[in-house]
């Protein structure tokens, strides 16, 4: 089997060096190694936990106007299952590649036509489900294959045929991705089977797979989120400009595209239309936003993303997000919100509410357009920061030496009240000096501790760290500086808040694919790489590292990332108090 294993990899890198000198020299090379290691009489792992995107082959189905564009990534080992036998008339291995895949429109099989034929790296596609289960066994390179399959007019199904033996079993695994005039009709799936799509040429929001599980995550073009958290009452929303533009007036003209300079002036007009419109109120009041963000953004197989300002806009599938932020001090008692916006023919809006207990779906009705949210959590604390008490190992107690040395005088006397004369003489000298120095520590106790504090041991160093990084947490909850500033204030002197106040903002904040601010859910794998004293023996410098595990979202899009930091902290000690002086972040690296 090594040997098998070794032939094969020395005749991949072959096919890789000559693949530009002769297109079929290359794929007759790499086919004789795929025959090497062609599995005998088994068929491919069909059922799995995990999403397409781990898949040894993968096909993206792009329908356009006229034609469907196929790419496959086919893995070396199966490459002989997209081969179309050899029918006598000579054709070139290279030609015959990818003539197993079929598609069809209204029945009728269409005629590949191959655009590009290559070896390459593999794709990285990587999601949540991938981070937790490594993908199967695959190569690393791949036949990468570009078809066009062209058609007339605009047919009503559109069939996507995989590898299939005589008893209509897939040959291998294919994840897939499929969109309709740029707009995704699935997330990452398997194809499988036989599978129909149902293309809807109006509005291609709306096309849609017979087979329902092959579907995305936002099927709606209208989705609101209502979310409940610690600080804020946040409504998000996912609209189209196709609709938006049925509400507001925006001058665009026949403008099949929009430049950045128009998509900016419609996030503006957006984000003033939302803040008047469907109303809301905490705990009986009726609240207006701090304020509104807008978005354009992009939904794909990953969930969404926002795009960056620059970019252009195609006018019949922009899609946009507006974020509103109603601050409140803690968690809410109850919210109420009536939804104003049904586009013509739509009567229900899907909308998510989300508690520190999780997300619950709803719908909106236009019969009934107010959705209602109340507090039933009973364990759930409101996170507050607290002083970080932690008492300091190394400190001698001089109370107890006080009370050392009234011991040792009252047994001098007992012992001078019971001997004789010349050893009296003896106790006596040494009662005063016991008396002497416990009446002389006495006064001092409190002073004293300034003087002989010792450097805090491992332990200590690492308690009064993990409860500042606790706190800085609860801090960074805060939508504004003013709630910022009330939470430093039981760990951080008015004189450090600035600084902190900025550090947290530059140093410690994540930014996660959606463009929110991530809250930390967890400190983890906490090091202390260095102590040294400052400028007083109660004041410290630690450099620290650590693992933030922080999650947060948009538009029921939830991301999870872990961010291990390294930072300096000055601290210092007061009693068992410790204050927070000084935060600086050395490195962020964001991890998986």
């Amino acid at each position: 089997m090594t040997s098998v294993k070794t032939v094969f990899m020395r005749l991949s890198l072959f096919v890789s060096k000559t693949l530009a000198r002769s297109v079929n020299w290359c794929f007759w090379a790499l086919f004789l190694a795929c025959v090497l290691i062609r599995p005998k009489d088994s068929a491919a792992d069909l059922v799995s936990p995990y999403g397409g995107e781990t898949a040894p082959n993968f096909a993206e189905l792009l329908v356009e106007d006229g034609r469907v564009r196929v790419a496959l990534e086919i893995d070396l080992g199966d490459y002989p299952f997209f081969v179309a036998p050899d029918d006598g008339t000579g054709r070139a291995l290279a030609t015959r590649t990818g003539r197993t895949f079929g598609v069809a429109a209204d029945g009728k099989t269409l005629t590949p036509v191959v655009r590009s034929i290559d070896v390459r790296r593999r794709t990285p596609r990587l999601t949540a489900a991938s981070k937790v289960i490594a993908p199967r066994p695959r190569s690393e390179d791949v036949v990468f294959v570009e078809m066009e399959f062209q058609f007339q007019g605009q047919p009503t199904q559109i069939t996507f045929t995989p590898p299939l033996n005589e008893n209509g079993i897939p040959l291998a695994s294919i994840g897939m991705v499929a969109e309709h005039l740029g707009v995704p009709v699935t997330d990452y799936r398997y194809l499988s089977r036989p599978e129909t799509m149902l293309p809807n040429w109006e509005d291609p929001w709306f096309t849609t797979f017979e087979n329902p599980n092959l579907t995305r995550h936002h099927k709606s073009p209208l989705m609101s989120f209502l979310s409940m958290e610690p600080r804020e009452v946040r409504h998000e929303i996912i609209f189209r400009l196709k609709d938006f533009e049925a509400w507001a007036d925006l001058n665009l003209g026949a403008a099949e595209r929009l430049s950045p300079g128009q998509v900016a002036l419609v996030k503006s007009e957006a984000a003033s239309f939302f803040e008047q419109h469907n109303p809301l109120s905490i705990n009986g009041t009726s609240v207006m936003p701090r304020d509104v963000q807008v978005s354009q953004i992009a939904v794909g197989a990953d969930g969404l993303r926002v795009l960056p300002d620059e970019a252009e806009a195609q006018r019949t599938t922009m899609l946009m997000g507006a974020v509103l932020s109603y601050p409140n001090a803690t968690l809410a008692d109850r919210v109420d919100m009536t939804w104003q916006l049904f586009p013509d023919g739509t009567d229900i809006i899907p909308v998510t509410l989300s508690d520190p207990a999780g997300a619950v779906p709803s719908q909106i009705y236009k019969s009934d357009p107010t959705v209602v949210w109340n507090n039933h959590l009973t364990s759930w604390e409101n996170p507050i920061t607290q002083p970080v008490v932690v008492k300091s190992a190394g400190l001698v107690s001089l109370p107890m030496l006080s009370i050392g040395f009234g011991l040792a005088a009252l047994i001098c006397a007992g012992l001078a009240l019971r001997t004789n004369t010349s050893r009296r003489t003896v106790f006596a000298v040494m009662l005063g000096a016991f008396t002497t120095a416990a009446l002389l520590t006495i006064p001092i106790r409190n002073a004293l501790p300034m003087m002989t504090a010792a450097a805090p041991d491992e332990v200590t160093t690492h308690q009064v760290v993990q409860g500042l990084l606790g706190n800085l947490s609860v801090a960074m909850l805060e939508p504004d500086i003013k709630g910022v500033e009330a939470a430093l204030e039981p760990f951080v002197t008015p004189d450090n808040r600035d600084q902190i106040r900025d550090e947290l903002r530059r140093g410690l904040s994540v930014s996660l694919p959606s463009g929110a601010l991530a809250k930390t859910d967890k400190i983890v794998d906490l090091r202390i790489e260095g102590l040294s004293s400052g400028e007083d023996r109660n004041s410290h410098q630690i450099i620290a590292n650590w693992t933030a595990r922080v999650s947060g979202g948009h538009w029921g899009h939830l991301h999870q990332q872990s961010v291990l930091f390294r930072g300096l902290m000055n601290v210092s000690r007061h009693g068992d108090q410790w204050h927070l002086d000084g935060l600086t972040v050395l490195n962020a690296q964001k991890q998986g």
